[in-house]
């Protein structure tokens, strides 16, 4: 497929934004880019101003123009970046297994996908603690834009309650036997023999990527480190040793999310990880 110019939509912490800046760097294409300030992180709350629902009528991040075609689902753009001819020789899609819809729906924030039921939808209920600190830190103005402009009704709701109360403060407890069982069930599917999930780099490693990277923000990473997923932490390590791992994710940090992320942890682990890496103890003891 012929494209004129690419641009992008998304925010430097968006999991979903990181999985296209993955697929966009892989693939060697280049784009125009527009960082949208996220409700939920900034006061501006970009992502409810008519300029970005006139592109995504849902008010989420990522959303990329190729030429006058706008695609708004990060899975779906990366299938359509797969068809593009960049600087890089890569197939994301060709491997020796066969492609799975359903396992890279599994691992990425699907619509439609009942909540905390897969590894891509148990990310969040992680993630909701630190959402709240910093929904919490926003001025009330910034909340009754989103009261009074959002899109979704489901999503008015959560930064309400994240914004009134603590809900979210305990949420991960929720998640930590799925999650761990799905950790499990993922080192089982890895081989000994491949770098990656398939023997070359393709779309599930993009998401695993982002999710396990999004585990280190969370101060969650050391739960890929034990002695009972050792193909994990070998799978991690390829990982982050790819360029696009640099490029499409970490070169987006900034000191906002640094501070974010100090200011909440102070320097500790999660206070799930016991509890993760207990469960995981469980799992790997009955197998």
């Amino acid at each position: 497929m012929e494209f004129k110019e690419i641009t992008l939509f998304h925010s430097n912490w968006s999991l979903c934004s990181q999985m296209v800046r993955v697929a966009l760097y892989e693939k060697g294409i280049s784009f125009n880019e527009k960082h949208i300030k996220l409700c939920d992180q900034y006061p501006e709350g970009e992502n409810l101003d008519k300029f970005f629902l006139d592109i995504n009528p849902l008010g989420t991040v990522p959303a990329i123009k190729i030429n006058e075609k706008i695609i708004c689902d990060s899975a779906i753009i990366i299938k359509e970046l797969n068809k593009l001819q960049g600087s890089k020789e890569i197939n994301l899609y060709k491997n020796d297994g066969c492609d799975s819809d359903t396992l890279i729906s599994e691992t990425t924030i699907t619509e439609g996908v009942k909540f905390a039921s897969t590894l891509g939808t148990i990310l969040p209920v992680f993630s909701a603690p630190l959402i709240q600190h910093m929904v919490k830190k926003l001025p009330f103005k910034s909340i009754l834009k989103i009261l009074l402009r959002h899109p979704r009704k489901d999503r008015k709701l959560i930064f309400l309650s994240m914004y009134f109360s603590n809900f979210s403060k305990n949420l991960p407890k929720i998640g930590i036997k799925k999650f761990a069982s799905e950790l499990i069930n993922f080192e089982n599917r890895l081989s000994k023999n491949n770098k990656y999930f398939y023997k070359t780099f393709s779309h599930i490693d993009i998401n695993m990527m982002c999710l396990f990277n999004r585990l280190k923000d969370l101060q969650l990473e050391n739960c890929l480190n034990t002695d009972k997923t050792p193909l994990i932490e070998r799978y991690w390590n390829h990982l982050q040793k790819r360029n696009s791992y640099q490029d499409g994710i970490l070169n987006y940090y900034t000191e906002k999310e640094f501070s974010i992320i100090e200011d909440f942890y102070q320097n500790k682990s999660s206070i799930f990880l016991n509890s993760i890496i207990k469960e995981l103890d469980i799992l790997k003891s009955k197998q």
